[in-house]
């Protein structure tokens, strides 16, 4: 499975629910959550732009998002940071298993604590961070 950045680490913490963007999306996001569930083997690879669930995402035009909170550009600045922050790069391929114990000991990262726009909804500040 091929992932953002951003979505390797939030979807850990973001709450699960219907935030609009269609059935096809949730089935993705779904998906997703329960792959990241695993603590396996199973292999992400570290996408640069678009993944595997922007791509039934109906924000997700011409293979750039339009989300109102960040568009694409926006949205590769935060990848960036969660790479900076986590240590890895793109194009590394890494377990399910690996990710977990890497976003653990690291979470949050600073740009969950300054940055990002979704910071009131997310738990990663329960797992024992400031």
């Amino acid at each position: 499975m091929k992932l953002r950045p951003h979505h390797i680490l939030c979807v850990q913490f973001l709450p699960e629910g219907d935030i609009g963007r269609g059935r096809e999306y949730k089935d993705m996001e779904t998906r997703v959550r329960e792959i990241m569930r695993r603590q396996d083997d199973t292999l992400i690879e570290v996408t640069e732009g678009v993944d595997e669930l922007c791509g039934p995402c109906p924000e997700c035009i011409d293979g750039r998002c339009n989300n109102k909170f960040g568009d694409e550009d926006a949205v590769r600045k935060w990848d960036a940071r969660v790479l900076d922050g986590l240590g890895v790069s793109y194009r590394e391929t890494l377990s399910v298993m690996y990710l977990h114990t890497l976003i653990r000991s690291k979470a949050p990262l600073p740009f969950c604590r300054d940055r990002c726009p979704w910071r009131s909804a997310c738990r990663v500040f329960e797992k024992g961070g400031n």
